[in-house]
C-alpha cells in the first residue's frame, strides 16, 4: 500500500474539507468558496487536485477578461504594513 505523506511534516493523517481559496495573478484576485482539498491534520497544509486548480484558473481568466461574471462581489479593504 502506497500511503500519502505530508510534504511539510511527514504526517499521513489527512481530512477532506471544503475551504476558501484565494487565487491571485497580476494584482487581481478571485476568492473561491467551497473548494475541495485534503488537509494535513498535523500541520494544516492543504493539498488540491490539479483539475481543481485548473478550473479555478479558467474561471479567474474568464471573469477578468469579462467573458463571465462572478457570482458575487465584495469590497475588500487594503492596508500596507508599516
Amino acid at each position: 500500500m502506497n500511503e500519502t505523506h505530508c510534504h511539510i511534516c511527514g504526517s499521513t493523517d489527512f481530512e477532506e474539507r471544503l475551504v476558501e481559496y484565494i487565487y491571485r495573478r497580476g494584482g487581481e484576485y478571485l476568492v473561491v468558496q467551497n473548494v475541495p482539498c485534503e488537509v494535513c491534520l498535523h500541520c494544516g497544509e492543504r493539498y488540491y487536485k490539479g483539475e481543481v486548480l485548473l478550473n479555478i484558473e479558467r474561471r479567474f481568466k474568464a471573469i477578468h477578461e469579462r467573458h463571465a461574471k462572478p457570482q458575487s462581489q465584495r469590497l475588500i479593504p487594503i492596508e500596507v504594513y508599516a
